[in-house]
């Protein structure tokens, strides 16, 4: 009998291009996380306009760099090397696109240096897994669209993070001397940036075996000492702080645990189940510093910040996300250890709806304050005889930013009073009445600009 038409050798085209496509898919695995934190990051970043923490930031960072630098040192530890990178940017120009663009960059360099530490901890696939779900992060994605030192924070720590993974593994001199100066430079960014440190120190205990600690001690000794003189300084300065963070409750710990994981169930599960399968992979103790320091970057934060609020003001909500780090590490490990192709599939696209739902449902919200339209307003209803007064204090930066023409004052005069209050709208009147002085003015009326920013105008009875 003759063969059949289609033999095999007419499959062979099919098969080599099958083969190149997964070649350049193979190939560009490692951009898609930092392409992904570029996009979302950078899309609308003028839309929203600046909350009180971000203008107060953008006025801090105003003036030469020498000043900047010895007035951030002097007064504000905590975001020294934040505000030192944003000077420049302010210097250039601070339209609100180009304050933000420095956080977009350190969510593509968080995504890069995730991959990197993915890549040595468990492989290629599982660093790009990782640096995918991170980029995609509904916590990290708002980090990249604000001004704030954490998405640098984040960014610093995955980095520092990929060069102590480097340098347990190369073991020479040059590495841990990098890596110091990376560990070193973590609270400069932000004080829950040391978390990271505390992470390394628990895995190289794990290694000790592994390692010349000749080299590695003094490294992290090092870092350690460090960050405890900037540490210091950063709760010294904290103590007394007038930004309006109050006491630790649980409500908010849960929010920052949640934006951790980017809201999302799946991420958390697969977190769960790749840092037991980093656990179990390690025999005999062999490579156990790994899932050590995967778990401490998840978790060491959660740790400093309940550490911090029994004495400090804090804002867990904020201030836990950069355990997103660990948290998309341990998931990238957990999703490419799925053997099951096709549960690997239905977990991959359950990652997806839950991100694009997260990320949409972020994108529709109303905005908190918008002091784009108080200003607005502010311009609209203000004579020349009347007053601007802004509450609480701390909010003057973001009204400044937006109404720079207009001159405001701590108590109410003249004819009539306009009054922007920040903050819950319940209290907003009654925090108007202390510099408004009833019944000298009466309250005619209050406009909302967001859901927690209200526009009143107070008149003479």
């Amino acid at each position: 009998m003759s063969a059949p038409a289609h033999t095999p050798s007419s499959a062979v085209p099919h098969v080599a291009l099958e083969a190149r496509i997964l070649a350049v898919g193979d190939r560009v695995l490692p951009y898609l996380g930092p392409g992904l934190a570029l996009v979302l990051g950078a899309v609308a970043l003028g839309r929203r306009s600046l909350d009180v923490g971000e203008a107060a930031a953008v006025a801090a960072a105003q003036g030469s760099f020498s000043d900047v630098v010895e007035r951030a040192l002097s007064d504000d530890p905590a975001r020294a090397g934040y505000l030192a990178l944003l000077q420049p940017v302010v210097a250039w120009n601070d339209a609100e696109h180009w304050v933000r663009l420095p956080s977009v960059l350190a969510a593509v360099v968080a995504a890069i240096a995730v991959y990197r530490l993915g890549r040595r901890l468990a492989g290629r696939h599982a660093g790009a897994a990782a640096s995918i779900i991170l980029a995609t992060s509904l916590g990290v994605v708002l980090l990249s669209r604000a001004v704030g030192p954490l998405a640098l924070a984040l960014a610093t720590m995955l980095v520092s993070s990929a060069l102590f993974a480097r340098a347990v593994e190369r073991g020479n001199p040059v590495w841990w001397a990098v890596y110091a100066v990376s560990a070193a430079l973590l609270p400069l960014t932000h004080p829950i940036a040391a978390a990271a440190l505390g992470a390394q120190v628990l895995a190289l205990v794990a290694a000790r075996r592994e390692v010349n600690l000749r080299l590695a001690v003094p490294a992290v000794a090092v870092a350690t000492v460090e960050c405890a003189f900037f540490l210091a300084a950063a709760a010294i300065d904290r103590a007394d702080a007038a930004d309006g963070a109050g006491s630790l409750e649980l409500g908010d710990v849960g929010a920052g645990i949640g934006r951790a994981v980017g809201w999302s169930p799946v991420v958390a599960a697969l977190a769960v189940w790749g840092a037991l399968v980093l656990f179990r992979r390690a025999e005999h103790g062999q490579g156990l510093w790994k899932p050590v320091l995967v778990t401490g970057l998840a978790v060491v934060p959660l740790l400093a910040v309940l550490l911090a609020g029994l004495g400090l003001p804090v804002y867990p909500r904020s201030a836990l996300t950069v355990a997103a780090g660990g948290a998309c590490l341990a998931a990238g490990v957990g999703l490419v250890s799925i053997r099951d192709r096709a549960l690997r599939l239905v977990t991959l696209a359950a990652l997806a709806v839950v991100a694009v739902a997260a990320l949409a449902t972020a994108a529709t919200d109303a905005p908190q304050e918008d002091w784009r339209a108080a200003a607005r307003i502010a311009r609209e209803k203000t004579t020349a005889r009347d007053t601007v007064v802004v509450l609480p204090a701390r909010a003057q930066a973001a009204f400044a930013y937006y109404a720079p023409g207009i001159r405001t004052s701590l108590v109410g005069r003249g004819a009539g009073v306009t009054v922007v209050v920040a903050g819950d709208p319940v209290t907003a009147a009654a925090a108007a009445r202390q510099v408004v002085a009833p019944p000298r003015y009466a309250l005619l009326s209050a406009e909302p600009a967001g859901s927690r920013l209200v526009v009143q105008r107070w008149i003479r009875p």
